[in-house]
């Protein structure tokens, strides 16, 4: 009996946690195996949570943070949910991203209250989306574009319920996947949804292009596995191992903008049975079951890992990696767990995000080591400043009405 309580009590304490890559707008988030997690490179807004201002070159870990169990990043800010399925964010925060209604950036995690029960996360441009345990949405932040699924255009800091085109709520959801301004979702039944931006096609309603602002079904897929987004592009995963794209084709991209869009949904054959996916800004990786990977899009700074800059519009088998078990993607970085834990990353490098100590762009994977050592700090010279134009022009028009007053107070003077 005695023996028995030991291993009940010994399995009761030893939580397992899995590892966990992704990157936003030149920083990258990482969790590790023991329920931590690791920041590195840009922190104009606060996006590495560790109270400080500055870039960082080699990782740094958020001691403020409870044990985690899922991370996320968004374009400048970062989501995890603890093991108890509270959400904590952190970063930019001038659309209520974070899920404060102050206007300020967070330069610490902070904890979202009156919600609890979450199992996924997904960080967007200026949104969060995330799933709670009973398969139901919540989004809040930006929605100029219908980011929210609410059926309404107002930005908020509170969370809103994902809705349907009646009103009633998205529910029977496993997956999300959110990265500009759109939004996938995944229900047990392999069926999809989608909501948000939509100029390039990038919900897969072949029959319409305009932004939606409530969840409705894609009508040509079914039987779905995985999914994600990029800036203005989506990838699924069907229970074949098959790949599915369809938006912008991010391989024409040029400066940022959107290039040419596929012709609707395109099923991508002759490649082997694919497991998992996922996607940057302008670039996706794939893994097949043999442990590789798979890239394609626009290859900026290198991040398909490919060792030159050359961009593809179909997928590319990625010589440098081997035995990947999870992957993950930024703007320009791109980055890979092997099944012995060790971590890779490769892509742009002008923030320090991959961690080297340097800002030399990285085109063939390396090792990357949690490891926190004092870091070279790039100088952030618009550290922690978010410009708000309606707070201009209440400063602005302060500063004019001073100086009239004090024009007349002087003229006043120089007449007596």
């Amino acid at each position: 009996m005695r023996t028995l309580f030991t291993i009940v009590f010994l399995l009761t304490i030893s939580i397992s946690y899995s590892q966990q890559v992704d990157a936003g707008n030149g920083h990258a988030i990482i969790l590790d195996e023991h329920g931590d997690v690791w920041t590195i490179g840009r922190n104009y807004f606060g996006a590495l949570g560790v109270g400080k201002r500055k870039n960082a070159t080699s990782p740094v870990k958020i001691k403020s943070l409870p044990k985690i169990k899922e991370i996320a990043r968004g374009y400048d800010h970062c989501i995890a949910i603890d093991v108890n399925g509270d959400l904590w964010s952190w970063g930019r925060n001038n659309y209520g991203q974070v899920g404060s209604r102050f206007p300020k950036d967070y330069f610490e995690p902070l904890k979202l209250e009156g919600h609890t029960d979450f199992i996924a996360i997904e960080g967007g441009w200026c949104h969060t989306v995330a799933l709670k345990k009973n398969g139901s949405v919540w989004a809040w932040g930006h929605n100029t574009f219908g980011e929210l699924g609410d059926l309404a255009h107002d930005h908020t800091n509170k969370p809103h319920s994902v809705l349907l085109k009646n009103g009633k709520p998205l529910m029977d959801i496993i997956k999300i996947a959110s990265v500009g301004t759109h939004t996938l979702a995944l229900t047990s039944k392999g069926e999809l949804y989608s909501w948000g931006g939509n100029i390039l096609g990038q919900l897969g309603h072949t029959k319409s292009k305009g932004n939606q602002r409530f969840a409705a079904k894609i009508e040509d897929l079914s039987n779905i596995e995985s999914i994600a987004t990029g800036w203005h592009h989506s990838v699924a995963l069907d229970c074949n191992g098959v790949l599915y794209l369809w938006g912008s084709d991010p391989s024409t991209s040029y400066d940022g903008h959107p290039g040419e869009t596929f012709d609707g949904i395109e099923k991508i054959e002759d490649l082997p049975k694919m497991k998992t996916i996922a996607c940057g800004s302008w670039h996706t990786l794939s893994t097949d079951y043999n442990g590789n990977v798979w890239g394609w899009g626009k290859n900026t700074y290198g991040i398909m890992v490919t060792g030159d800059t050359i961009s593809y519009s179909y997928p590319k088998k990625i010589n440098g990696y081997s035995d990947i078990c999870t992957i993950g993607g930024g703007c320009f970085q791109s980055l890979a767990v092997d099944n012995n834990g060790q971590i890779w990353t490769s892509g742009g490098n002008n923030n320090g995000q991959q961690g080297t100590g340097a800002f030399s762009a990285i085109y063939k994977p390396i090792k990357l080591e949690l490891k926190e050592e004092k870091a070279i700090s790039a100088p952030v010279a618009e550290a922690g400043f978010n410009f708000d134009w309606k707070r201009g022009l209440f400063i602005a028009s302060i500063l004019i009405n001073l100086v009239f007053v004090l024009r007349l107070i002087f003229r006043k003077k120089s007449e007596a």
